[in-house]
């Protein structure tokens, strides 16, 4: 089986605290760190998939169950737990409407919800949406890898790859005919899933080559450099649009980076330009560029493999932070944002190392142990 990559659960350590940070009020765009998220996400599934399949040769059917397997044992029981705590803190703080959520929070369509409708949110659960963006993905993907050799496997994600900014062009289209606010517009393409299918198809993409990635560098670091080519190239494009429209001084570089936007193209490329500096990061994990094994410490790496805990827990911490001292990240001055943002980010940590080291690891190789009779059974 496969080794995990160190350098990938850097990235996770970075992505993560990029999402604090923009919680806390101090990283416009620090939402860019779900997308890394997505694209590290499909990295390492795929990596999975692809050598379990080269490897034990299961039968599809028991391919798939042995995936949904790990995959409800390493996400649903920490997502359950955390959404208890967070209806615990709604009771004590008097949140009203929490149970209208409910329903889907457990269906993993939260986005949905959050889409079309405008009913306040509990704060604590407004990140959950990129987890049902995640599991609607992972529905009908892995069957791309099981039934299909590589080469149709990975044209099927290149097509997968292309279609992500037609898709978000054909919902602008559409989203146009909702009374919506372009804001309310925006966020729809934001939250969707379908128009997100591209950043996961890149990191399964990346997978495929991961020995390739691994043995020619050199190639890589070219491909990484077009990809952050990309994205400044997009950069430039809206800020030369943007000085078109009238704007002057810090103005310029308004509605470039932040995940909101609409019109002009923005919500079409913005992702898809986000999605290969992803890209091209993982590339530079698998490559083992230098940044990495300058920051390569034991500790972080410990970080980003319970990642997720973290992610799942900071907004609860924030949440409660503000009701406590009274005032929320935005109201704050800088110094207190940042204390705010080291407070959060030791908090959740701790939760998350506690939570990994004491349940979470078990149930992930009980997940791993029945997802291992399945694949060693024969059709």
């Amino acid at each position: 089986m496969l080794g995990r990559v160190q350098s990938i659960d850097l990235l996770r350590c970075g992505a993560m605290s990029m999402v604090i940070a923009q919680h806390c009020g101090l990283l416009p765009s620090g939402w860019t760190g779900v997308w890394l998220f997505y694209v590290i996400s499909g990295f390492v599934i795929s990596r999975n998939l692809i050598c379990e399949k080269v490897e034990f040769r299961p039968p599809v059917w028991a391919h798939y169950s042995s995936f949904v397997v790990r995959r409800a044992f390493r996400i649903i029981p920490l997502y359950a737990a955390y959404i208890l705590l967070g209806l615990v803190v709604v009771w004590i703080t008097k949140w009203p409407r929490p149970w209208q959520e409910l329903p889907y929070l457990y269906t993993f369509t939260y986005n949905w919800r959050m889409i079309f409708t405008d009913v306040p949110q509990f704060p604590g659960f407004g990140h959950l949406w990129t987890i049902s963006v995640e599991e609607q993905f992972y529905v009908l993907f892995p069957i791309l890898i099981l039934l299909c050799q590589r080469k149709q496997a990975i044209l099927g994600l290149m097509l997968i790859v292309i279609s992500g900014p037609l898709l978000r062009w054909l919902m602008a289209g559409l989203v146009v005919a909702y009374p919506w606010t372009s804001e309310k517009m925006a966020f729809s393409i934001y939250a969707s899933s379908c128009g997100h299918f591209d950043a996961f198809a890149l990191g399964a993409i990346l997978a495929y080559f991961e020995d390739d990635i691994r043995s020619h560098p050199s190639r890589s670091n070219r491909i990484a450099f077009f990809a952050f080519a990309s994205l400044i190239f997009y950069f430039v494009t809206y800020v030369l649009v943007n000085v078109s429209n009238g704007a002057s001084g810090i103005d310029v570089f308004r509605n470039v980076f932040s995940g909101i936007l609409f019109g002009e193209g923005r919500e079409v490329f913005v992702y898809a330009a986000i999605d290969v500096a992803a890209a091209a990061c993982v590339i530079g994990a698998i490559s083992g560029w230098r940044v990495f094994k300058i920051v390569d410490h034991r500790a972080l790496v410990a970080v980003g493999r319970a990642s997720y805990g973290g992610y799942l827990f900071h907004a609860l911490i924030i949440f409660v932070s503000a009701e406590a001292i009274g005032t929320v990240p935005e109201q704050m001055s800088l110094p207190g944002r940042l204390s705010l943002f080291l407070f959060v980010w030791c908090c959740s940590v701790a939760l998350a190392q506690a939570s990994y080291a004491t349940w979470e690891r078990s149930l992930i190789r009980l997940g791993h142990s029945i997802s291992s009779s399945l694949m060693s059974k024969k059709s």
